[in-house]
């Protein structure tokens, strides 16, 4: 199932931690032990009262053959490996290392706990965990007083669920391990305005989560499932705690957060920063449904929520049609082209701004081009974003070349277009070029 693990190690006792359990991991082929190191001090001797102390490469050598001894000693497959960096970023090595060696699964350990603040995450743990696109597993040491957990990670796990894609993912990932012994599912309700809908709610997941348990407990596994209401964060501690689980398992990402692209959701940050049981963070691999296509009437009321963010338009069913982008079942974008008596205008062109920068903008452009591929069509565009319509077709003109009831628009600027950030331009159909 892991093919390739790779487990950095600064040799503390929060990375040791790690080895006394990663031979609980299933399906592991072969574990890349990584020690990085800083470059100009790993081969300088330190003088100290008389004496000679070796150097960090001659120490970090000698930890790393003894990790490896001890692992195969147990019956793995281990390879070392020093990556030096100058000034520079243990994450981001940590990662290249496991691009380069394609990793399945990053182990590392937690740092314990803050003076202030409590739990903590290491910084490199943390960093690791924001950046990586990677399956991360988050391991902390046995807690003060109390021995190391000898059960198997995956025999008693915490799973919270929100029924979103990376939820789903999730469920195929824990049916391909074999699913753990016992499953507890939990889907925590954030709030609800009434009692009633609170109670709808309830009845509504619970229902969605008996359909989630059929094929788990169709393989002989136990199924328990939750529902709660609160801090997401909050409550799934609070549950991994009461039902002391030997593991959390979490998507990165939630349904608030995937089809933004967020690398880490908060929810399954907050729980790793908090809990003492270890995490794991699983990346599914999520081909976003983006799709363009035109918004029928009863429709509009979604492009004047987007367009609240961009001067509060409204859309006219007498003379308007909106096209939109839809990544998943959001709206994000969209383009508009109003018929005027004497022409038609493209406006309001307006992409979120959690979503830009992804090319959704010129999809909404092209589907609102299509529909009107025969047609000349006028716009006002702002100066920055000439060069994008020109893409399209669209080329300078006159502000007189404009067809009167659209030039009317801008009457205000009394023919000071420039001043107003604002340039006229028109498409030809090809037909007539």
């Amino acid at each position: 199932m892991f093919a390739t693990v790779l487990i950095p190690t600064d040799f503390s006792e929060y990375s040791r931690a790690i080895f006394e359990r990663v031979d609980q991991i299933p399906g592991i082929d072969e574990i890349v032990l990584l020690h990085v190191l800083d470059a100009p001090r790993a081969s300088t001797q330190y003088w100290i009262s008389g004496r000679i102390f070796e150097s960090p490469l001659d120490t970090a050598r000698k930890e790393l053959e003894a990790l490896r001894k001890n692992l195969e000693a147990r019956g793995m497959q281990v390879r070392t490996r020093l990556e030096f960096i100058e000034h520079g970023d243990v994450p981001q090595a940590i990662i290249a290392v496991a691009d380069e060696v394609d990793a399945s699964l990053v182990v590392m350990g937690a740092r314990g706990r803050g003076i202030v603040s409590g739990l903590i995450l290491g910084s490199v743990s943390s960093g690791v965990l924001r950046r990586s696109k990677r399956n991360v597993l988050i391991m902390h040491p046995a807690r003060d007083g109390e021995g190391a957990d000898v059960r198997p990670l995956f025999s008693r796990v915490l799973a919270p669920v929100d029924f979103s894609r990376p939820t789903e993912e999730m469920m195929v990932f824990l049916r391909q391990i074999g699913g753990p012994e016992e499953l507890i599912l939990l889907h925590v309700i954030m709030s609800a305005e009434s009692r009633s809908e609170l109670a709808f709610y309830e009845t509504t997941a619970e229902r969605r989560l008996e359909r989630m348990t059929a094929d788990i407990e169709e393989d002989g596994r136990r199924v328990t499932t939750l529902v709660r209401t609160g801090s997401p964060v909050d409550e799934i501690c609070e549950v991994a705690d009461a039902e002391d689980v030997s593991m959390i398992i979490m998507p990165r990402c939630g349904k608030a957060d995937y089809v933004r692209n967020v690398q880490l959701g908060g929810t399954t940050a907050g729980v790793v920063k908090r809990t003492r049981h270890p995490v794991f963070v699983l990346s599914p691999q999520i081909t976003l449904e983006v799709r363009a296509r035109e918004l029928a009437v009863d429709e509009f009321h979604l492009a004047e929520e987007v367009w609240e963010h961009y001067r509060q338009q409204t859309a006219d069913p007498a003379t308007d049609r909106i096209f939109g982008v839809f990544v998943e079942s959001i709206l994000v974008g969209v383009a508009r082209c109003r018929l005027h008596a004497d022409g038609l205008e493209v406006d309001g062109v307006f992409v979120l701004p959690e979503f830009r920068k992804r090319g959704y903008a010129r999809i909404a452009m092209q589907a609102l081009l299509d529909a009107f591929r025969d047609e000349t069509l006028y716009m006002h565009s702002t100066l920055e974003l000439i060069p994008f319509y020109e893409t399209f077709g669209f080329v300078e003109i006159p502000e007189i070349q404009l067809p009167p009831t659209i030039r009317e628009r801008f009457r205000f600027a009394l023919g000071e277009m420039e001043g107003m950030n604002v340039q006229p331009m028109r498409r030809i159909p090809e037909k007539e070029q």
